[in-house]
């Protein structure tokens, strides 16, 4: 790996841009898709049931993809899935276009791509290290995570244009055709081969039980892979749910207003990944915990507009824009907090079990995304939404502050300084 800028380095740029392209497809792909199963069934229900086929499957198959990403080619991985999800696209699209579509069809392309999905995503989490220099990894993922959120941004509002001017057919061909060219740059990445020379010959059982075995032989980096699930059950549930209630049923906002709503967190975001790079962090885990737990709080004063005394005494727009800006400031503390825990975990864990914990980490996220909404669903419909925030925002704050405080989790500072050496299954 040449001791390079991460701006001339070739490999990076080339995957960095494949994603950038391939995920504003995915956005258009996403809208595009609930829009014409809205139009084709007119179900709310059957939307639901599409969403959960979209999810439901990488949940499943996430360790399983993770498996694989450590022991055959992460290239040909890579690649492959990009082109096979540019191929099920384009059919879709074109099956559209034709009028020979069902929800059947909709639901079994959908499946598919979850689950190509869920071998192409460990396996770029685990390529990264390869492609980067140690120094440059921070950045690197601070980079991507401003992709990822600018992307859901474009997306979002590239999807209502594609739709309105070449239709579902074209906003899927489209989204085919962005996967395609994904797939086409990553042909000139060099990825180094997997140092796993004795693992290729051992069961699957047995490497899914050794990622298992590598985090909880980790006290410190199991302790903060619980801590994290535990963080995203809460915001998960809150965001995705209690937002939209609060916006339609509460404030009663229109459309418009609730869109641009929308948007505010993915640019606090890009905002917090542009600003980390500027930042002189001397301990990371301390600086995880002091960004989680000032994030956390912020539940808490979102909570205080929503109260008894907020409702009666604030007009409907100025708790609109107290929300909107602290939803800015909860997307900067996101990807200030986020990119730290994803370099920690691509830094410690070795190179041929990376695949697998990074698919635990996306099955046991994703896995529990799903119980959080229909949670928070439950709470909201008999709860004040802001005691739920308010209560939730505490419980937060006394987790993320034990990062700060606990001993455990020092030696993962130290640790990072050193590259993580290789696992042999025993």
């Amino acid at each position: 790996m040449e001791n390079k800028s991460i701006w001339r380095n070739k490999d990076f740029i080339l995957l960095f841009t494949g994603g950038f392209v391939s995920r504003i497809g995915s956005g258009i792909h996403n809208i595009a898709l609930v829009w014409f199963v809205l139009e084709l069934t007119g179900s709310g229900t059957t939307t639901g049931i599409l969403l959960a086929l979209s999810t439901l499957p990488a949940v499943l198959i996430g360790p399983f993809g993770g498996l694989i990403a450590d022991r055959v080619n992460r290239k040909l991985l890579i690649v492959g899935n990009d082109f096979l999800r540019g191929g099920i696209v384009l059919i879709l699209g074109w099956a559209i276009y034709s009028g020979q579509t069902s929800f059947f069809l909709l639901g079994f392309a959908t499946v598919l791509i979850s689950i190509s999905g869920a071998f192409f995503n460990p396996a770029v989490s685990a390529v990264f290290p390869n492609l980067v220099r140690p120094e440059n990894l921070e950045k690197a993922n601070s980079l991507e995570n401003i992709s990822m959120n600018f992307t859901q941004i474009i997306g979002a509002a590239a999807g209502g244009i594609l739709i309105g001017t070449l239709g579902i057919a074209g906003a899927f061909f489209f989204n085919g055709i962005s996967f395609i060219l994904s797939g086409i740059s990553e042909l000139f990445i060099d990825i180094p081969p997997i140092s796993q020379e004795a693992d290729t010959k051992e069961s699957f059982i047995a490497d899914f039980k050794f990622g298992i075995n590598f985090l909880t032989d980790r006290r410190e980096l199991l302790g903060l892979f619980i801590i994290f699930l535990f963080l995203n059950f809460l915001f998960g549930g809150l965001f995705s749910v209690g937002l939209p209630y609060i916006y339609n049923q509460i404030l009663e906002i229109n459309e418009m207003l609730f869109g641009l709503a929308k948007s505010t967190f993915p640019v606090g975001a890009i905002l917090g990944s542009i600003l980390i790079n500027y930042i002189a962090i001397k301990n990371n885990i301390k600086f995880l915990g002091k960004t989680l737990t000032a994030q956390s709080s912020l539940l808490v004063l979102m909570g205080l507009p929503l109260s008894y005394y907020g409702l009666n005494n604030l007009s409907v727009m100025n708790i609109y824009i107290i929300l909107t800006v602290l939803l800015v400031l909860l997307g900067i503390l996101n990807a200030m907090a986020n990119i730290p825990i994803i370099t920690i975990f691509q830094k410690m864990i070795p190179d041929n079990l990376r695949g697998r914990v990074f698919g635990l980490l996306g099955t046991f996220t994703q896995g529990l995304t799903p119980i959080s909404m229909g949670l928070m669903g439950i709470l909201f419909d008999h709860i004040s939404p802001s005691i739920l925030f308010i209560v939730s925002g505490v419980l937060a704050v006394l987790i993320s502050y034990s990062i700060i405080h606990l001993s455990e989790f020092d030696s993962l500072n130290s640790s990072m300084k050193e590259p993580a050496l290789k696992q042999e299954l025993i």
